[in-house]
């Protein structure tokens, strides 16, 4: 698709999670809108390789952001690179399968580590930044439409969107007197490498598409439009929602 959008001209964000599905869709668009993009991701030589040539616009960082110390390495490292923040876009994200009997303490850990508090983590460094420097910014965090409805042996991813959708009304209501936004959107089941494991396998491809009233899978386009409509000024009266999109996935 191509859409004539200039949205982002000037702006500095920060995309987690860049190097592969939604982010990498991410920071395409939004350099595509004049955009300058702190791009982190845990794959530090897949981050490089995806925008490679492009390092005039794309400032590639690797990060853990389920560690405090390396999200704020990472962040001060994009500061000191572009001079300042206005956008961060929390993408980062793992799924497990793993039932609730059968689950280990560190696969838990690890969902949890990495969705929940990994959007934590960068928030609060972003945030600092942006109330220190009197910045009217935005943010806005992935979700998922399973934070509104589950399914079988999904049960942390679940419990950590569920997490990121009400700590995005939290800091949203800390955020709003300093003229800060944060808002979240929550994607249905789109065709990245995190879905991999339902789409490719039949039984469970059937079940989801039998249960999205539109009959197919997003596309990371699609996602990445409606978290850019919520970082731009064409959203400057929304915060504390999750937005979802998801195909009428959560209409059952």
């Amino acid at each position: 698709m191509y859409y004539e959008h200039h949205r982002y001209v000037g702006k500095v964000c920060i995309v987690t999670g860049a190097a592969n599905g939604l982010g990498l869709s991410l920071t395409n668009r939004l350099v595509e809108e004049g955009g300058y993009v702190g791009a982190l991701d845990l794959e530090g030589d897949t981050l490089k390789k995806a925008f490679e040539g492009r390092e005039d616009k794309i400032f590639c960082v690797q990060c853990d952001v389920s560690s405090k110390a390396s999200v704020d390495a990472a962040v001060a490292a994009v500061i000191e690179h572009f001079g300042h923040v206005d956008a961060l876009f929390n993408n980062a994200g793992i799924i497990g399968r793993q039932s609730l009997l059968d689950s280990t303490e560190e696969q838990w850990r690890r969902v949890i580590d990495v969705n929940l508090n990994g959007t934590f983590f960068v928030s609060q460094a972003v945030l600092r930044h942006m109330v220190d420097k009197g910045i009217k910014g935005v943010v806005v965090n992935t979700s998922s439409v399973a934070s509104q409805i589950v399914s079988p042996n999904t049960g942390a991813y679940s419990a950590s969107k569920g997490g990121v959708s009400l700590f995005t009304k939290f800091a949203a209501l800390e955020m709003a007197k300093y003229g800060i936004r944060v808002c979240a959107y929550g994607p249905g089941t789109s065709v990245t490498r995190i879905t991999d494991g339902t789409r490719n396998n039949p039984e469970r491809c059937a079940m989801f598409l039998q249960n999205i009233p539109m009959g197919r899978f997003g596309e990371p386009d699609e996602a990445t439009s409606v978290a850019l409509f919520l970082g731009s000024d064409e959203a400057s009266y929304c915060t504390g929602q999750t937005w979802l999109e998801d195909g009428g996935n959560s209409l059952f």
